[in-house]
């Protein structure tokens, strides 16, 4: 015990040099330093920083955000001015990796369009509005079956994409129009049954313009539509993300540090939007039309980043086509550490009526969760590489969610996979209903706790105009002469919340951080 008084003591006073020593950072305007322990005992701290306020985020907020949509739309309107694609079905050109920079591979999206279009035609709308359509990638595929399809996007150049796919005749009941996502004046109220926004949200500039998509959109659909907010990048799984895609990036031999470093900006001053699932849970109660939301990963046996760090929303307004069903006992993974094979087991020999599972561990997620861990520690490996090999032996035993979902192919099953409780390894929840014959399988209402809080949604445009980021921290920390306290890792808050009280202080630092 005296052992460990005295390193909680130390670890106390290390966090109250580096306050001190960020404090005299000429852009900080305040900074708090939260120190945690390892299952080992190892202090690892995280060091919490409010930038100081120019005068451009101080008063000119809503301006930037105007500038940031503007932005992308000229760059869509300079990808659609280039030579018409080969095939105007299927247009991918504008979708590069995150990983390469390079365009995504055909394969890759064909996979992608294939499971987002299988998955929005199961629910059933006849009457479909799309926003942010494109040149048209899901409007080919689902108008043929719809009685209307209306589809707008920013970019006037997307539009006439469209309209030459049909010879500059569109089909009965298809209809498009030129107008940014949270403009749907154009739309009568309750006058489509689907609501359609597909790897689009990551392009708007905050929760505010969110807001105003959302709430507009349930005003255009109509009594038991849905609402299918598509690709949505998880705010959960950001620095999981953003640590796999730097080491990605990183020759072996980098200085893993540096690595960090990179992370630690990445996760500060990212140029997309980004939504925790806690924003869609909570439209429960908050809009009354919203009767159920389900936060579902992305399907998909090719591994991409579309379907590793993003997600599907529906959301149901009024009431579910084919009810509700309680799971009266949701089983920890834990307790029977089933893979897919010994849970097709159980299934078979005790047919349950109903099976939750919380905490299945993502086998797509595990190891870039491992390594941003890994890189956060003050002992962590030396270079890039040896980060790499130990996050993937750390990352122990995970499971394919397509594994899961495989079940339901030959068993009476109805399979589902959430989100809801956002975990930062990825981590999901199952719950399988047995179903009779076609009839079409109860939702299920799955836990949204206890999910990390923080922050729902980040804005993209903050980072630019902040004159501080977490490799200038770092600089000033050696600079000062204050490397021994070099906190695990620096957070870039838009708002820094009252401390005072070391518990209170704490949790509301950890609600509003998203990096």
């Amino acid at each position: 015990m005296p052992a460990l008084d005295a390193r909680t003591s130390e670890a106390a006073a290390d966090a109250a040099e580096l306050e001190r020593v960020l404090g005299t950072h000429p852009d900080v305007e305040r900074c708090t330093v939260l120190t945690g322990t390892r299952p080992d005992g190892v202090p690892v701290s995280t060091a919490y920083v409010l930038p100081r306020r120019n005068e451009v985020v101080q008063h000119d907020g809503a301006v930037l955000g105007r500038q940031y949509v503007a932005e992308w739309q000229g760059v869509y309107d300079h990808v659609y001015a280039q030579q018409t694609s080969s095939d105007p079905t299927f247009d991918t050109r504008g979708w590069l990796s995150s990983y390469t920079g390079g365009e995504l591979g055909e394969d890759d999206m064909r996979a992608w369009l294939d499971d987002t279009v299988t998955r929005i035609k199961s629910l059933g709308a006849r009457r479909i509005l799309e926003v942010g359509c494109g040149t048209g990638m899901l409007l080919h595929r689902l108008a043929p079956g719809a009685d209307r399809y209306l589809g707008s996007d920013i970019s006037a150049g997307a539009i006439d994409r469209i309209r030459e796919a049909f010879d500059g005749r569109l089909p009965d009941g298809v209809e498009v129009f030129q107008a940014p996502a949270d403009d749907l004046s154009a739309v009568a109220p309750r006058s489509v049954d689907g609501f359609v926004v597909n790897s689009v949200s990551q392009y708007f500039p905050d929760e505010e313009y969110l807001d105003r998509v959302v709430s507009q959109a349930v005003d255009a659909v109509d009594e038991g539509g849905f609402l299918f907010i598509g690709d949505v990048r998880s705010a959960a799984l950001n620095r999981a993300f953003s640590a796999g895609l730097e080491l990605a990036r990183a020759p072996e031999r980098a200085p893993s540090e540096k690595v960090q470093a990179l992370v630690e900006r990445r996760c500060c001053t990212g140029t997309e939007l980004m939504i925790d699932p806690c924003y869609f849970t909570a439209l429960v109660g908050r809009l009354p039309r919203v009767a159920h939301v389900a936060v579902l990963l992305r399907r998909g046996k090719r591994r991409t980043e579309m379907n590793r760090f993003r997600y599907d929303v529906v959301i149901r307004l009024d009431r579910l086509p084919a009810g509700e069903v309680d799971v009266p006992d949701w089983r920890p993974w834990e307790r029977d550490r089933w893979g897919a094979a010994e849970l097709r087991r159980h299934l078979q020999e005790e047919r349950p009526p109903v099976l939750g599972l919380l905490g299945v561990p993502n086998a797509r997620v595990l190891a870039d969760h491992a390594a941003a861990e890994l890189l956060a520690r003050p002992d962590r490996p030396a270079v890039a590489g040896e980060v790499l090999a130990q996050a993937t032996a750390e990352a122990g035993e995970g499971v394919d969610p397509e594994e899961i979902w495989s079940l339901g192919d030959d068993l009476p099953y109805a399979v589902r996979l959430s989100w809801a409780r956002s975990l930062p390894d990825g981590a999901f929840d199952v719950s399988l209903v047995r179903v009779d014959g076609s009839a079409r399988a109860p939702e299920v209402r799955f836990p949204e706790a206890p999910a990390p809080p923080r922050m729902p949604v980040n804005r993209p445009w903050y980072g630019r105009v902040e004159n501080v980021n977490p490799v200038k921290l770092r600089a000033h920390v050696r600079a000062q002469g204050a490397e021994s306290v070099m906190p695990g890792r620096f957070v870039l808050l838009e708002s820094m919340p009252d401390t005072d009280g070391d518990s209170s202080g704490g949790e509301s630092l950890r609600s509003i951080q998203w990096a």
